[in-house]
C-alpha cells in the first residue's frame, strides 16, 4: 500500500472520529454547550464595551490645540554674532529644568518622546495619564523645547533644511509659545503664539531674557555636516506680553 493512500485513509478515520465527538456532545451535552454559547457571548459583549471605554480614555486623555488658538508672533530680528549667541546659551538658565528622568522640576510634568512613522513629543501629567501633544508639522518632530527662565513661557521650534521642502511641508521653520502656571499639570500650559516662515530654517535657539530669544538660522540647505554651513545669528522680543 503507498504512503499516499495510507494518509488517506488515516485522514478519513481522523475526519469520522471527530464528527463521533461531535455528535456525542451534540446529543449528550446540548446544555453544556448553551451554557458554554452564552459564557462566550457574555464575554464578547464585556470586551467590546471595554474596548470602546479603553479608547475613550485614551480620547480623553490626549489634548490637542487648534492652530487657531494660538496669535500670530511677530518677530522684529536684531543681527547678533556668534559669540553672542554662544554666550546667551551659556548664560542660559531656568527654575524648571528637565532632570535624568524627564521630570520638570516644579511643574508636575515630565516628557515623553518616541519616534515610528513619525517623531512625537508629549507633556505628561505625573499624577494621571493625560498628555498634551506638543505642536510639529515635521516627521522629524521637534528641534528645540525651552522653558524660559521664569517658567512662565515655553517656546518650541520645529524646521526642515532640505532644498525640497515645497514637496512635503508648507514652511521651512515654525515656532510656537505657550504660557506656563506651574503647579496645577496640563491646565497650566495654554497656547499663546505661533510663527512660520519660507526663508530660513533653524539650526539651534535659546532664550536671552524673559521676553527675548536668539536664534541660530541659515538660508540655504544641509549637505553634508554643519562645518559647510554659513550660519547667522539674530535675536527678537517675543511680543508676548
Amino acid at each position: 500500500m503507498s504512503k499516499k493512500i495510507k494518509d488517506m485513509k488515516i485522514s478519513k478515520l481522523q475526519i469520522g472520529l471527530i464528527f463521533f465527538i461531535i455528535s456525542y456532545l451534540t446529543n449528550s451535552n446540548s446544555k453544556v454547550y448553551a451554557q458554554a454559547a452564552t459564557v462566550i457571548s457574555d464575554t464578547l459583549k464585556k470586551n467590546s464595551i471595554n474596548d470602546k471605554i479603553g479608547r475613550k480614555i485614551v480620547t480623553d486623555s490626549l489634548i490637542l490645540y487648534n492652530d487657531s488658538l494660538y496669535g500670530n508672533l511677530k518677530l522684529n530680528f536684531t543681527e547678533i554674532s556668534k559669540n553672542n549667541f554662544q554666550s546667551y546659551k551659556r548664560k542660559y538658565k531656568t527654575s524648571c529644568v528637565l532632570d535624568s528622568g524627564q521630570f520638570i522640576s516644579g511643574s508636575g510634568l515630565y516628557v515623553i518622546q518616541g519616534c515610528e512613522e513619525i517623531c512625537e513629543t508629549y507633556l505628561a501629567e505625573r499624577s494621571t495619564n493625560r498628555k498634551m501633544l506638543m505642536p510639529s508639522n515635521y516627521d522629524a518632530g521637534i528641534l528645540k523645547m525651552l522653558l524660559s527662565p521664569s517658567c512662565h513661557q515655553l517656546v518650541i521650534c520645529s524646521s526642515y533644511d532640505g532644498s525640497d521642502y515645497g514637496a512635503y511641508y508648507e514652511y521651512r521653520a515654525e515656532i510656537f509659545l505657550f504660557n506656563v502656571s506651574t503647579g496645577i499639570g496640563l491646565k497650566g500650559i495654554t497656547p499663546s503664539l505661533k510663527y512660520y516662515t519660507k526663508d530660513w530654517s533653524i539650526n539651534d535657539l535659546t532664550w536671552v531674557d524673559e521676553n527675548t530669544i536668539a536664534l541660530e538660522l541659515y538660508n540655504g540647505t544641509r549637505t553634508g555636516n554643519d562645518e559647510n554651513l554659513k550660519f547667522r545669528y539674530f535675536k527678537s522680543n517675543l511680543n508676548a506680553k
